[in-house]
Order: structure tokens, then C-alpha cells, then sequence
């Protein structure tokens, strides 16, 4: 049986003027987007993940403004080939500003083969390969939110 994989993954939300800034991933069992983000480390406050993270990957400087969304993953639960069954992540997803889009690039540290940066129209996002499909339907009015939305284990 393959070892049980926890972690904790912080990720931005960015949005302007109605796209959702996402990467393109392929870990070798599909291509899909995603916020862009990633792993806690050990020391780190969740917000020094999440700007180290969007540092590493797209080479931008994200302000975390709030938290909007947890989410507990736990690919036994989903059928997906994008993660082994052992996998489980919580998620963290933050509202970010960010000042500056004239370095956005792929970063030192691209998440998966072949990572695309991506603008996605929000109105579109029902029929394109974003996850989790379960934020979709808060981020036309993420304005509107008030209070941190626990989603439970959602894909």
C-alpha cells in the first residue's frame, strides 16, 4: 500500500477585470488548471507560503487579503487520475492583490511539466479543466462573501 501523503497547500485567487489567473499543470496524469500556489513548509506563517509560493511560480509579489475557501482533498474519495488515492491536501485560498503584473512569467520553480500561465474568463470557467469546480459558482460575487466558506471534501 502506498504511503498516506497530508499536507497543507496555500492558493491565490487573482482576479482582474473578470479572468482568474490559473497555471496549466501536467503531473504527468493530465493536464488541468489550477490556483496558482502550493506547499506550506515547515517555519512558515501560511501567508509567507503563499507569497513563496506565487514567487516561485509565477514571479509576482501577491498582497493576501483574506481567506475565502478551505477545502479538504482526498483523492480516494474522487475518481481522478490526477492524484493517487493515498493523496490528501487542505487547501487555503486567499483573495490576493497584486501591484505589479509586469514580471509575471514562469517562476524559478514551475509547478509540474510544461506549466502554462493562463487568464480564464470567470463566466467560462464551468467548461474548462479548472479545479476545484466547487469555487466556480462563488467567484462571479467573491466580493459579496463575507465570511470564510468551508467546502469540505470537494473536487
Amino acid at each position: 500500500m502506498d504511503d498516506k501523503v497530508f499536507r497543507y497547500s496555500m492558493k491565490a485567487i487573482i482576479i482582474q477585470n473578470g479572468k482568474l489567473l490559473v497555471e496549466s499543470c501536467d503531473y504527468g496524469r493530465g493536464r488541468f488548471c489550477k490556483l496558482p500556489g502550493g506547499g506550506h513548509q515547515w517555519g512558515e506563517t501560511m501567508v509567507q507560503a503563499l507569497e513563496r509560493e506565487c514567487k516561485e511560480e509565477l514571479n509576482i509579489v501577491v498582497k493576501p487579503l483574506r481567506l475565502v475557501f478551505v477545502r479538504d482533498y482526498i483523492a480516494k474519495n474522487h475518481n481522478t487520475t490526477i492524484d493517487l488515492p493515498c493523496f490528501h491536501q487542505a487547501e487555503l485560498m486567499f483573495e490576493c492583490s497584486v501591484e505589479d503584473f509586469s514580471t509575471l512569467s514562469l517562476g524559478i520553480e514551475p509547478d509540474g511539466d510544461g506549466e502554462e500561465i493562463k487568464w480564464l474568463e470567470i463566466d467560462a470557467l464551468e467548461n474548462s479543466d479548472f479545479f476545484p469546480k466547487a469555487i466556480i459558482p462563488y467567484l462571479k460575487n467573491i466580493k459579496d462573501i463575507k465570511e470564510t466558506i468551508i467546502l469540505g471534501d470537494v473536487n
